[in-house]
């Protein structure tokens, strides 16, 4: 029994010693920056910088705040700006009109948010792991491995004397090959009571891009700046409905499927127009889901949705792939594109019409 017990003491102690280690670095690591209670009080952090890439000068204004909200602003010569927002699990791009994002672009944004990262590590990675001491950047650093909010393994490096943030190697969010982007902080400097990354390099497969942040203000950002607009809002409620339908194809649910419709539900497919009676949709669809078992009903591409301006009315555009299995497990695939029109009814959103086509 001690031979045992001495065999999964002497198996559990790299692991423990590697996790204590983890911990003991980002201790340091904060200590070194001016400690956690003065990063407790930060609200919310601006900063602005001139940058250079392979493709010429820009600069990057970032806001970040508690509560996952960052705004993220590219502004170049002779075009638009660039502006992508986050709150929470909303995303958002704000131009002309405003778009729905996705969260691997909004990963993107946010690791433009140098000051908030080197204040936050913990909010953006978490089961940090002790990897060792390697080279990074020219100089010895203590390498974690972490695991960030893609899911996604990525590693933290810090000087292996002063303890501060060197930077980051991570998957590149929004590439559809394996890539990686390597981010360096260069120099510090102290804003209030801490210190702040002010000089960074991020390199990728296009080159080298330099951030020199000549602006930080802590505490000092309107929270108006990440509002939800209400065209975005309605996005969210559209998408939701849209999910919905999935859901009821697969459980079967006729009742649910037509709760989202007004009771002058219109139709229009096989060169008709149709307004059928709710309990006449219930009973056509409880026959048809009794009739098949689906095995996709997966969108081709993310649907397309257009918001009126006074947000009361939406279009919505779907490409979707059904894949069912009937009675005799026959599989059947079809293609069909659709477009369906929503009306804001006593502050819910109901579907009015479908026109729906089928591939040949």
């Amino acid at each position: 029994m001690k031979s045992l017990t001495f065999i999964i003491i002497t198996f559990l102690t790299p692991t423990l010693f590697a996790q204590e280690n983890a911990l003991v670095v980002l201790e340091k690591y904060y200590s070194a920056i001016g400690g956690q209670n003065n990063i407790s009080k930060i609200d919310n952090i601006y900063s602005f910088a001139d940058c250079s890439g392979p493709n010429g000068k820009y600069q990057t204004e970032v806001f970040s705040a508690k509560g996952f909200k960052t705004f993220f602003r590219q502004i170049r010569e002779n075009r638009p700006d660039y502006i992508g927002i986050v709150n929470g699990k909303i995303y958002w791009t704000k131009g002309a009109d405003v778009a729905i994002s996705d969260k691997n672009t909004a990963s993107m944004w946010r690791s433009h948010e140098l000051q908030w990262l080197a204040t936050h590590l913990t909010e953006r990675f978490r089961e940090y792991k002790f990897e060792g001491i390697e080279e990074f950047a020219g100089k010895q650093a203590i390498k974690l491995s972490v695991v960030d909010e893609l899911s996604k393994t990525a590693y933290l490096y810090f000087d292996s004397n002063s303890y501060l943030f060197q930077g980051f190697t991570i998957s590149n969010p929004v590439s559809k090959n394996p890539e990686l982007i390597q981010m360096v902080i260069n120099t510090w400097e102290k804003v209030d009571k801490l210190m702040l990354p002010t000089n960074v390099t991020f390199r990728d497969k296009n080159g080298e891009y330099i951030l020199n942040f000549h602006t930080i203000k802590i505490n000092q950002t309107d929270p108006r700046v990440f509002d939800i607009p209400d065209k975005i809002i309605a996005i969210q409620k559209l998408l939701e409905i849209h999910e919905l339908q999935r859901t009821a194809h697969f459980n079967r649910d006729a009742k649910l499927l037509v709760s989202i419709m007004v009771e002058n539900f219109t139709e229009i497919s096989n060169g008709k127009i149709n307004s059928p009676k709710k309990e006449d949709l219930i009973k056509r669809f409880e026959n048809y889901f009794d009739a098949v078992t689906f095995i996709e009903w997966d969108d081709i591409n993310p649907p397309i949705i257009k918001i009126s301006d006074d947000v009361s009315m939406a279009h919505m555009y779907v490409s979707k792939r059904v894949k069912l299995r009937t009675k005799d497990q026959t599989e059947e695939l079809t293609t069909f594109a659709w477009t369906s029109t929503f009306q804001k009814v006593n502050g819910n959103w109901l579907m009015t019409s479908i026109t729906s086509t089928v591939a040949n």
